[in-house]
C-alpha cells in the first residue's frame, strides 16, 4: 500500500477544490509512479490508434497501456478485439509494432491463437496430453471507439468509453469536420526528462502564454478562453484574437473560424481543433522522471484538398511552441528535490490543475 503525502490529502479532502500543488515527491518517487501505474493507467481507457490503421481482419497494432503490453486485432467479423500481449503458455509477447497476421502465433514456441484469442494449435502437442486447448486462450482488454479513435482499457471489465468521456464527445462534435474521417498526414515523438504530469498541468492553464509563448502564440486570446470540468477531463474552449490568421478557403467559406475546440481527455491524451486541422497530443510515462509525447496531425479529405499539410513548414513552427513549453517543465522537474519547492497557491485562471489534482486525488486514496 501506498503512503500518501498526508499534506496532499489535507489539502484535498475539505473543500474538495485543492488550491496548492502536489509535493514534489509526486513527480520523482518509485512508489507514487507505480502506485499510478496501478491505480491510474491500469483502470482507464487510452487512445492507442485509429480504426483507419485496421481495415481488415487480421490487421493489428500493439500498444503499452500503463505497464501492460496489449494488442488490438480486427477479427473475422470486423470487430476490434483487445488483449494482453502475452503468451498464456510462458509468458512471451507474441505480436511486434503494427502489421497483418494470419495467425497470432507466439514467436517462442509456436503456440498460435485465432482473432479472438482462442488457443487453436501448437506443436508438438502429444507433450501436453493433459491439455484442454479450448480452456487456453489470451486475457482480454476491453476496446471501443469513438470519432475514428481507438481505446483501449487494460481491464476486462468496467464502465464503457461512452460513460468514462462523460459529455466531452459532445463538445468535440461541435467541431464542423468528421472526426471519422480524419487521416494521419504527421506524427512524431519527444522524450522528455519530466514526469508526465508536468506537461499536462502545463497545457491546462493559460497564465503562462503571455510570458512563455510571449513570441510564438499571438493568435490565442487568452482573456477569453473558456474552461469547464468534464467528468475527469476538461474543455478549453479557445477563440483566436485573429480570423485572418487561418487563411481563407473557397469550400470552407461559412465556417467560423475564429475558435478551437481543445481539451484533455484523462489520463493522457490532449486534442486541438483548427481549421485546416487536428493536433492530439499523448503522454506515456516511461519513467518517475521521463514521458514520451508524441504529437498525431490529422486532416479530412476536404482539409487536405483545400490546406495541403507541408511538414517543412508547420513542423518547426509547430516544435517551437511544444519547445518553450519542454523547457519550463524541464525546469520544473529540476526542482523537486529542493527544500524549497512548493507551490504557494493556484489562482482561479489555473483551475485546472486544481481539477486534475482533485481527480489524481480520488485515485491516490489508499
Amino acid at each position: 500500500m501506498i503512503s500518501i503525502h498526508p499534506s496532499f490529502l489535507d489539502r484535498t479532502s475539505s473543500t474538495n477544490q485543492p488550491k496548492f500543488g502536489l509535493p514534489g515527491d509526486y513527480y520523482f518517487s518509485e512508489q507514487i509512479f507505480a502506485y499510478e501505474q496501478q491505480t491510474i493507467w491500469g483502470n482507464t481507457w487510452q487512445f492507442v490508434g485509429r480504426e483507419s490503421d485496421l481495415p481488415n481482419p487480421g490487421d493489428y497494432l500493439t500498444c503499452q497501456v500503463g505497464d501492460q503490453p496489449m494488442f488490438v486485432i480486427r477479427d473475422n467479423n470486423g470487430e476490434l478485439q483487445a488483449m494482453h500481449n502475452v503468451c498464456p503458455h510462458r509468458g512471451a509477447q507474441i505480436l511486434q509494432g503494427q502489421g497483418h497476421c494470419q495467425r497470432v502465433r507466439c514467436p517462442y514456441h509456436g503456440w498460435n491463437f485465432n482473432y479472438e484469442g482462442n488457443l487453436k494449435g501448437l506443436p508438438r502437442a502429444e507433450c501436453f496430453p493433459n491439455l484442454d486447448k479450448s480452456a487456453v486462450y489470451l486475457a482480454k482488454g476491453r476496446v471501443e471507439t469513438w470519432g475514428g479513435f481507438i481505446f483501449v482499457c487494460s481491464e476486462a471489465e468496467g464502465e464503457s468509453l461512452v460513460s468514462y468521456l462523460a459529455g466531452f464527445s459532445a463538445y468535440l462534435e461541435q467541431y464542423k469536420h468528421s472526426w471519422q474521417e480524419l487521416q494521419q498526414v504527421d506524427r512524431w515523438f519527444y522524450e522528455e526528462p519530466a514526469n508526465w504530469k508536468f506537461p499536462i498541468e502545463n497545457y491546462l492553464e493559460c497564465y503562462h502564454l503571455s510570458v512563455v509563448h510571449a513570441q510564438s502564440l499571438k493568435c490565442f486570446d487568452p482573456k477569453n478562453i473558456i474552461y469547464t470540468p468534464t467528468g475527469r477531463h476538461y474543455q478549453i474552449f479557445v477563440p483566436f484574437t485573429d480570423d485572418e490568421l487561418v487563411k481563407d478557403h473557397p469550400a470552407f467559406s461559412g465556417e467560423p473560424r475564429g475558435q478551437s475546440y481543445q481539451g484533455f481527455i484523462f489520463p493522457n491524451m490532449m486534442v486541438n481543433t483548427a481549421r485546416d486541422k487536428v493536433s492530439v497530443f499523448r503522454l506515456t510515462p516511461l519513467s518517475p522522471t521521463r514521458t514520451k509525447f508524441e504529437v498525431f496531425i490529422y486532416q479530412t479529405k476536404a482539409q487536405i484538398a483545400a490546406f495541403p499539410y507541408k511538414q517543412d513548414e508547420f513542423r518547426p513552427e509547430f516544435e517551437r511552441v511544444l519547445n518553450e513549453d519542454f523547457s519550463v517543465v524541464r525546469s520544473l522537474q529540476a526542482s523537486v528535490h529542493s527544500k524549497a519547492y512548493g507551490v504557494l497557491q493556484l489562482a482561479d485562471i489555473e483551475y485546472g490543475i486544481s481539477h486534475f489534482h482533485q481527480v489524481l486525488s480520488k485515485y491516490y486514496q489508499p
